[in-house]
């Protein structure tokens, strides 16, 4: 059964930067790598610090600059329930991707975590926002008004996890350079 890796720190950067330049560059609304970067890096990054940082630093680093570039704050009101649900989608990677690869788990994984960060996010901006009444009706018309976001979420999230997921493989499998042999 193949495990988590020793990922070399250049992959690990490299994800962080592409992540950032992803996520700041113009792109169809919700369709970002950060995701992806999350359940890769809890599938295929061994040092559990690392696969916990690398998402969390790209998120950090494009936040940072969306801000600056944007003039809005930093740090907002949903910002614990964004980078939880991001920190969650690293723990799922770990205990449902770090095995064999397979094309079939990892498009389920994908989703589920696309919706809990979806519903983990949303009800953050029900919470927190005050843009809705806190009772049933409020949460509904928040949950309501963010469907429509949510199918490019789990377009991009599908197409990135793809890229990530499938570049790995193919590097592991034909230059053995990534992966270790199994024993």
């Amino acid at each position: 059964m193949k495990k988590s890796v020793n990922t070399p720190y250049a992959l690990i950067i490299g994800l962080i930067a592409a992540t950032v330049i992803f996520r700041i560059i113009p792109h169809p609304f919700n369709i970002t790598p950060v995701l992806a970067a999350a359940l890769f890096a809890g599938a295929r990054v061994s040092d559990k610090k690392w696969a916990f940082m690398l998402p969390a630093a790209a998120m950090f680093i494009s936040d940072a600059a969306l801000a600056y570039m944007n003039n809005y704050p930093l740090f907002h009101s949903t910002i614990i329930f964004v980078y939880g649900a991001l920190l969650l989608s690293v723990l799922i990677g770990r205990t449902a991707l770090s095995g064999e690869f397979n094309a079939g788990k990892t498009a389920l994984t994908t989703i589920a975590s696309s919706v809990l960060f979806f519903i983990i996010t949303n009800l953050g901006v029900w919470l927190m926002d005050g843009m809705y009444s806190l009772d049933f009706s409020g949460l509904t018309t928040c949950f309501i008004m963010a469907v429509p976001f949510f199918k490019y979420s789990i377009a991009g999230d599908l197409f990135f996890v793809t890229v990530l997921f499938g570049v790995y493989e193919l590097a592991t499998r034909k230059t053995n350079v990534l992966a270790k042999k199994s024993a």
